[in-house]
């Protein structure tokens, strides 16, 4: 048993790295326990896009009479644009190295028309969020344009659009990364963080929460005075552990993507669309692919919601034939697939989910300085920590002193590929415990065209010695990583071996 934590946080994705660091900073002595590993659960299965929020403003904008009758959702639309752009604007400004720029085009159609005016006006809003500190480059195209535009040549229903409008997002090389250097950020400056332990129980004991870890080691008991519960679509299954399993504040929505290669008219650049039940469509450039989706549906943290389904490619696919006829995808063309569960907050009345962003206090639940994050957002995980860390501070004061929030990160490696240095700075001092860990969250090649699997050998053969992995364990990480690719991403067997 170690001295008690002021706050353990459970959840190592990106809202529990980004708590962690801002209680850390904050001077509260802070443990962060995962049960897998950092960045691999919800926060891998993202958009991967830090976006402007105009999806916000699209829900937010329909008619007088709708915001009539419905003006707290459109309210929460805006907040939630305004939160996303002033998150863009810091996170592009503070961390430049870990974005790209992409180019997004939005065609005029007949079923998401809007004056020249109203897209003006929406922009303009967007811009006041975060000051104008990060542009949007917003370029209104004419019909007689749009029709020219080579990335919408091919499109339905071209003759009859009534123009575009282009404008700039930011992508993240891969999400996971932000996950890890956030959480070494916080390392750096004083937190403990554990992956691959996985919380076992939880129950009252004193003024302290008694709390159970299960690792490789063994089991450790920790004692905390307050638990910030950020495991995503599985907090509710947390904070049962407590026995207060009636206390739910949490659902989930899967969302399905799939990887093609499309035509060099669209090399690089987005496309940003509606479906006929009118919910968004993206094809997202990756490299020199693209991803295409999402594909929505209710679901909740079990392991198929990680997993594509054979109908939900082929919606997919439908969807992208009827924008682009001239395409013609089919089944074989998807070299793989990706799903996950966003986090959202249940509704008031329980019945569904809301686009709301929120932190719960538990306390007067009868569940003393508890505190669960539902509707997490990877684009706004810093304005999460800091609410999260005022939350805990209404309750509890830090037992240490302020420290330096986002001390200098090292001189960074050569992320993109995978070498003697690379590979043990992953172990080393980056905690990689797996294959996985180290190809698909500390290196970027787990993103390549065949996810990794041309360089598992390579890695593991590298991380041996340092994780003390024998001859047959070495081939079983190989293994492991190979049918964890399969499964999880769909891979064609053509690709894959």
């Amino acid at each position: 048993m170690t001295e008690p934590y002021d706050t353990l946080v459970i959840g190592g994705g990106i809202i529990g790295a980004a708590a962690g660091q801002h209680l850390t900073a904050a001077g509260y002595r802070t443990l962060l326990a995962e049960r897998d590993d950092y960045g691999s659960g919800t926060s891998s299965k993202t958009s991967r896009l830090q976006h402007c929020g105009l999806g916000y403003l699209s829900a937010a904008s329909g008619s007088i009479a709708s915001f009539l009758a419905h003006p707290r959702n459109a309210i929460e639309c805006f907040d939630l644009m305004r939160r996303s752009m002033r998150g863009r604007a810091e996170f592009v400004q503070e961390a430049p190295e870990r974005v790209r720029p992409v180019t997004f085009i939005v065609p005029l159609t007949q079923e998401n028309a809007i004056p020249p005016w109203k897209a003006r006006l929406a922009f303009r809003l967007m811009a006041a969020s975060d000051g104008g500190r990060v542009p949007l480059d917003l370029c209104l195209l004419s019909a007689q344009e749009a029709k020219a535009h080579p990335a919408l040549a091919g499109m339905a229903g071209l003759a009859e659009i009534r123009g575009a409008m282009t404008f700039t997002e930011y992508q993240y090389h891969w999400p996971e990364r932000i996950v890890v250097d956030t959480v070494m950020k916080a390392r750096a400056i004083g937190m403990e963080a554990l992956n691959h332990t996985p919380v076992t129980a939880i129950a009252r004991e004193g003024e302290y929460w008694r709390v159970e870890l299960r690792s490789a080691d063994g089991t450790r008991t920790v004692l905390t005075r307050a638990i910030v519960n950020c495991a995503g679509v599985w907090v509710d299954e947390l904070t049962a552990l407590t026995g207060s399993s009636h206390l739910r504040r949490s659902t989930g929505e899967k969302g399905t993507n799939i990887v093609v290669r499309l035509p060099s008219n669209l090399r690089g650049i987005g496309f940003e669309t509606v479906t006929a039940a009118g919910a968004p469509f993206y094809l997202i450039p990756w490299g020199d692919l693209h991803y295409v989706g999402p594909w929505d549906c209710p679901a909740d943290g079990s392991p198929e919601g990680f997993r594509a389904t054979e109908a939900e490619i082929s919606a997919i696919l439908d969807q992208l034939s009827r924008l682009f006829p001239e395409i013609r995808l089919d089944r074989q063309d998807v070299l793989y697939s990706w799903a996950g569960v966003r986090p959202r907050s249940l509704s008031k009345d329980g019945r569904g989910s809301s686009s709301s962003v929120r932190e719960h206090d538990l306390t007067s639940e009868g569940l003393p300085n508890f505190f669960t994050f539902t509707g997490g957002l990877l684009m706004t995980h810093r304005e999460a920590g800091r609410r999260l860390t005022a939350a805990v501070a209404r309750r509890l004061k830090p037992s240490g002193p302020l420290r330096v929030f986002s001390p200098a990160s090292p001189a960074p490696e050569p992320v993109d590929r995978v070498t003697p240095a690379t590979v043990a700075h992953a172990v080393l001092n980056e905690q990689a415990r797996t294959l996985g860990d180290i190809l698909r969250r500390r290196l970027s090649v787990g993103w390549e065209a065949d996810l990794g699997l041309s360089h598992a050998d390579t890695a593991a053969r590298l991380a041996a010695p340092h994780l003390h992995w024998t001859a047959e364990e070495t081939e079983r990480q190989i293994t492991d990583f190979i049918n964890q690719t399969e499964v999880e991403f769909g891979l064609l067997k053509s690709v894959s071996r």
